[in-house]
């Protein structure tokens, strides 16, 4: 087989890809426009953003997203057709049988957090569990909130639209972190899907829901957009989800996944080449930089599901080692020469002994 790595790269061929193996929350993302695309003929597709900076990456790297859209009995193969063109690769949100494939080639891999998951056939909200998802859902019926799916096509004024997404992220005052998080659409895309809540006839929160594959049919979805308006009733989003929910239960879709808990019960597989000291700095950010990021008020939302977890990593050709991650955060929008940088070093360079040494 031959492979080629273009920057254009035909959509339809990567398309064709991406209905037999985009199987995990990230493949529908790799169809991003910032992205390039290293393809294996007859196999599949690595998508990767091309990062370089004068101070964190003078020489470039590839910033690879999910796993590899093909085969994973492939991914050994592609990865290593992929690693022949480049020695500066990190990889991010990929799942253990990736993490296996790189292994094998020398690579170290981390936990960097946790995927959760909720089955459709199977989704109770009985139980002390997710007794909070009950409390949520009774008060937005109480409250007359009502659910609509309808294509973001069908809207001839996105004005409203774009309000509520522009009034979430000001209220929440965060950052969506680049290729991990799709930018939401004003346009229709194939496959994916749009849920919105009403309230007293106006529109008050949205959800998006991207397509997951296998074998040519959609199998789930991955919750990508949640855009919900601050005088909206508490829990209205979640109430959004469990209505999808029901849904997709009734069309026979398998599961919806609610992405990644970055940092959360980090835990390296022991079958994997991991970077102690790294882990070990990244548990401390997680519990103690949430000024950067909210990685517990993530974690403690999706909790409240009560879904499955599986572990989600980060591997780099060059090591795990603390540089290497923060050239991914840098490449992924979330890390500036601001106060943020600041803390990262001001924290690492007080603690970072007691880590290493784990005393």
């Amino acid at each position: 087989m031959n492979n080629k790595n273009t920057t254009i790269t035909n959509e339809a061929v990567l398309r064709s890809y991406l209905r037999r193996y985009g199987s995990s929350s990230m493949s529908y993302s790799t169809l991003q426009a910032e992205l390039e695309h290293f393809v294996l003929d007859g196999v599949g597709y690595i998508a990767y953003l091309p990062f370089k900076h004068f101070i964190w990456s003078i020489r470039g790297h590839r910033i690879v997203i999910g796993n590899p859209v093909c085969d994973p009995a492939n991914y050994q193969q592609i990865l290593a057709a992929f690693l022949k063109e480049t020695d500066r690769a990190i990889f991010v949100h990929i799942d253990t049988e990736c993490g296996d494939a790189l292994t094998a080639l020398g690579i170290q891999v981390n936990g960097f957090g946790i995927e959760t998951e909720l089955t459709c056939n199977d989704f109770e909200l009985a139980g002390k569990a997710r007794a909070k998802l009950r409390q949520w859902r009774n008060k937005c019926q109480r409250e007359g909130v009502l659910i609509e799916e309808q294509s973001v096509a069908d809207f001839d004024d996105k004005t409203i639209v774009k309000g509520i997404s522009e009034a979430w992220l000001d209220d929440k005052g965060t950052r969506e972190y680049g290729i991990l998080s799709r930018p939401f659409s004003y346009e229709a895309e194939p496959d994916v899907r749009n849920f919105w809540a009403y309230l007293d006839g106006k529109m008050i929160a949205m959800a998006v829901f991207d397509p997951v594959y296998r074998d040519e049919k959609v199998i789930g979805y991955y919750h990508n957009v949640d855009r919900i308006l601050p005088e909206a009733p508490n829990g209205t989003g979640a109430y959004l989800l469990l209505e999808a929910l029901k849904v997709f239960e009734q069309e026979g879709r398998e599961f919806i996944s609610l992405g990644m808990s970055p940092l959360f019960l980090i835990q390296s597989s022991p079958g994997h080449n991991k970077n102690q000291k790294t882990q070990k700095i990244l548990k401390y950010t997680y519990t103690h930089l949430n000024e950067i990021y909210p990685f517990q008020g993530n974690a403690s939302h999706k909790q409240k599901f009560a879904g499955k977890t599986e572990q989600a990593y980060i591997a780099a050709t060059k090591g795990n080692n603390l540089w290497e991650v923060l050239i991914l955060l840098k490449a992924l929008g979330a890390l500036e020469f601001n106060m943020d940088t600041l803390k990262i070093f001001s924290h690492i360079a007080r603690k970072s002994i007691t880590l290493i040494k784990g005393s």
